[in-house]
């Protein structure tokens, strides 16, 4: 039975099916397209045509382009693209900022539906696979690995960071793991031409870690995948509300004009937000906890 405040594990498993809807991260080949389902930069003998090059000693006369060499009238060689697999890296947050939702899952449930998705998507494709998972107080890095030894432990994080949410809520614990702090760590284990999936509400995003990402984006693909609650847009004309966050506690009556500066100031923080991330090459995409997941990742992966 699925649960809007956290993920079990028959949960988690029974999302590889839905996985194979999805598309193939940016930059990557549809299944079925080649022989191989990846492109590398690398030059070898497949199926993917690239240059022409003049002939020298030594290379296989089997590439010799014939119709290129007597128009040139000097021997040509074609130079085809190896195909590969490129390494994917999930960066998910579970922190308790993201123990929060007004309908349906919470986004800290979300996150973790996306990130197994993601995983088992990896693990279809073949790609290697690694992952950092973490709280307010603590992380979990796993290695890129083949998807087939490394898929159990990348869920088994998900699973249990996402479960202590509950029993962690009521403590509101301060925070001393930041997103700066988590990439800081991450990014030396990020092999170079990985994929790299930021799945997080992005609450906490500063200059040190827009510098972090760019120094990522340098040298791989990145897609951030920003969890959010459409509170700001489902707001009730008018009535009492309370809200409390990290053991401050506020009493207020809603009125026409406090709903709309409260949309356009979470609209407002939310496009901003995504031309941060777009001005570093990164590809962004809103999750809203309430809408159906896959129909998003859809959308945008």
């Amino acid at each position: 039975m699925d649960n809007a405040l956290q993920v079990d594990r028959k949960t988690l498993m029974a999302l590889a099916g839905e996985a194979r809807l999805l598309s193939n991260p940016p930059g990557q080949i549809p299944p079925g397209a080649l022989a191989g389902e990846r492109v590398s930069r690398q030059q070898g003998r497949g199926l993917n045509f690239d240059s022409l090059r003049r002939y020298q000693p030594g290379d296989d006369v089997r590439l010799i382009d014939w119709q290129a060499t007597a128009r040139l009238r000097s021997p040509w060689i074609r130079l085809y693209n190896e195909e590969r697999e490129r390494p994917v890296f999930l960066i998910v947050d579970q922190r308790l900022d993201m123990f929060f939702a007004t309908r349906g899952q919470t986004k800290s449930v979300a996150a973790a539906k996306i990130a197994a998705l993601l995983a088992w998507r990896s693990w279809h494709d073949g790609d290697r696979l690694g992952s950092v998972i973490f709280s307010d107080t603590q992380y979990s890095l796993q290695k890129c690995r083949s998807p087939k030894s490394n898929l159990p432990a990348v869920l088994d994080d998900v699973l249990q960071y996402n479960q202590q949410l509950p029993e962690r809520y009521p403590d509101e614990t301060p925070a001393s793991v930041t997103l700066t702090h988590v990439l800081q760590h991450a990014i030396q284990l990020i092999p170079s031409g990985s994929w790299v999936a930021v799945i997080s509400d992005f609450h906490d995003l500063d200059a040190p870690s827009e510098a972090l990402l760019a120094a990522l984006r340098r040298r791989c693909e990145i897609s951030a995948f920003v969890i959010l609650d459409d509170l700001h847009l489902k707001l009730p004309e008018q009535g009492d509300l309370a809200a409390s966050y990290q053991e401050r506690e506020a009493a207020f009556s809603l009125s026409s004009r406090l709903k709309d500066e409260i949309a356009q100031s979470t609209t407002s923080r939310l496009s901003g937000l995504q031309n941060r991330l777009t001005r570093l090459g990164i590809r962004v995409n809103q999750i809203v906890v309430a809408q159906d997941l896959l129909k998003q990742l859809q959308k945008g992966v």
